[in-house]
């Protein structure tokens, strides 16, 4: 790995920088005051007013990374990456497991004064006995998908690290994140991107399910609180902390853009990442406490500003 300047500021590192919500963690770290290095493992525009570094960092040794936050001296870590949509079981596992037990290693043979922020998933709880759950940080695993399970594998390794005293850090287990400039991959992304086309239809699965929406920024919100709070428990829950219909907010999508398009429903295709989810309740009241954090978004804050980014600027892939 190359050299990287020491600034004055302190520094946060960000894995996935130039991934969907990376960016908007790097821009919120920016704005609190962190001299941000956004980590990305090909070419991408550098987030507004922070340095990109490429680098895969879960093909490098532990020794290496040692070596490169050394160098870097990073306040803190923040690992934003992780495989998500249209990727394999391999990909899933290398990004969502390998990555994190990589920098979980490297963090903790540093030592020193390095925080470790790793975004999980509410996904990781998984199926709930009778489908309907309010979830804390207490409630047991029970992960079917793929990427249930192998979010969960990561989150363990730095948990278990925590408890043992290796490092410092925490693991935010993040809800359905919705907001500005929602990748296309994602459901809410997608339909934005096909309303910014003017189609005369839209096919749309059953829209039965109800869901626990975080914005965006709520989320990088709660991130920045996070780096700069040590004393929290090992995992902390970041949500709405309500239920919202996923009709109710295709439904105000489709109004706020103005596009009179005919609904054709479809089934869909392959295993959702949600698939186990059942009807989720997330309690956030630990992240209330420990972060003095409250979501300032509701759902249909987060579809308006959606559609005002996909009808200004390209929507990110």
């Amino acid at each position: 790995m190359g050299e990287v300047r020491a600034p004055a500021r302190p520094v946060a590192l960000v894995a996935g920088g130039t991934g969907y919500l990376g960016r908007f963690v790097c821009v919120g770290l920016r704005e609190a005051g962190f001299d941000v290095i956004a980590v990305a493992r090909r070419p991408a525009a550098a987030p507004a007013g922070c340095r990109l570094y490429l680098a895969d960092l879960a093909a490098n040794s532990a020794g290496e990374l040692a070596g490169f936050l050394a160098r870097v001296r990073p306040r803190v870590v923040v690992n934003a990456a992780g495989a998500l949509w249209e990727v394999s079981e391999t990909e899933m596992t290398h990004s969502n497991q390998e990555l994190v037990a990589r920098l979980v290693a490297g963090v903790g043979a540093v030592g020193g004064r390095v925080r470790l922020v790793q975004l999980g998933s509410v996904y990781e709880y998984g199926a709930q006995p009778g489908g309907y759950a309010l979830l804390d940080e207490t409630t047991a695993e029970l992960p079917i998908t793929p990427y249930a399970r192998s979010k969960l594998a990561g989150s363990r390794l730095v948990v278990g690290a925590i408890e043992a005293r290796q490092l410092d850090g925490v693991v935010l287990r993040v809800s359905t994140v919705l907001g500005p400039n929602a990748p296309v991959a994602s459901f809410f992304g997608g339909l934005a991107a096909q309303l910014a086309r003017r189609p005369a239809t839209v096919e749309l699965p059953e829209l039965s399910d109800e869901r626990d929406f975080v914005d965006v920024r709520d989320v990088v919100s709660a991130v920045v609180k996070a780096a700069r709070i040590s004393a929290t428990p090992p995992v902390l829950n970041i949500a709405n902390g309500r239920l919202t219909p996923v009709k109710t907010l295709v439904d105000e999508l489709i109004k706020v853009s103005g596009v009179p398009v005919r609904r054709v429903t479809r089934p869909y295709r392959g295993l959702r990442r949600d698939a186990d989810a059942g009807r989720q309740y997330v309690d956030i009241g630990a992240a209330r406490r420990a972060l003095r954090w409250i979501p300032q978004h509701k759902p249909i804050d987060s579809i308006r500003g959606l559609w005002r980014s996909v009808s200004e600027t390209p929507v990110l892939h």
